[in-house]
């Protein structure tokens, strides 16, 4: 029975005055109340310990691949300066390229430039020899027939063929 349920209230007052050093203080009372919770997570917590370990078993079996793995790499290892080298190399020799495209754009530009210069003379040449067919055959077409004498062609060739339309 505790001392609040006594019928006396003279004697409640001295019953728990000697049941006072048998109750727990209230802050153990709620460390014990905090360890029954915690109990009861304990379950679910379990649960979850468990499925992480299944999980993670095969890890184990991995271990042993991985360190095959890092044998086998490790001559990577020792090739890692041999490829350093070569992309200096390789970075020297397409600077080397950047500078050589540089001046090829360059000449390309002026070899453009030239190409249209000697477009624009062969057009002009090409304008003067037809001007100077025109002329060949201006001159032809004056030539004085063939089957009249040297004197009647020289004659024709000096008047312009005046005299030849009269014949």
């Amino acid at each position: 029975m505790s001392p609040k349920e006594t019928p006396d209230e003279g004697g409640s007052g001295m019953l728990a005055g000697l049941l006072a050093p048998l109750r727990l203080p209230e802050r153990t009372l709620d460390a014990l109340d905090a360890v029954v919770e915690a109990v009861a997570n304990l379950g679910p917590m379990r649960s979850e310990l468990t499925r992480v370990r299944k999980q993670t078993e095969p890890l184990g079996e991995l271990i042993p691949t991985l360190e095959r793995l890092l044998k086998q790499t490790e001559p990577l290892v020792e090739l890692l300066p041999a490829l350093e080298g070569l992309e200096e190399t390789l970075a020297t020799k397409l600077d080397s390229l950047h500078e050589v495209v540089g001046g090829l754009e360059s000449e390309d530009s002026h070899l453009n430039a030239t190409v249209g210069d000697l477009a624009r003379e062969v057009a002009a040449m090409h304008k003067t020899l037809s001007g100077l067919q025109d002329d060949v055959q201006s001159v032809t077409d004056r030539l004085p027939d063939a089957s009249r004498g040297p004197l009647e062609k020289a004659r024709d060739v000096l008047t312009s063929g005046s005299a030849g339309g009269q014949e």
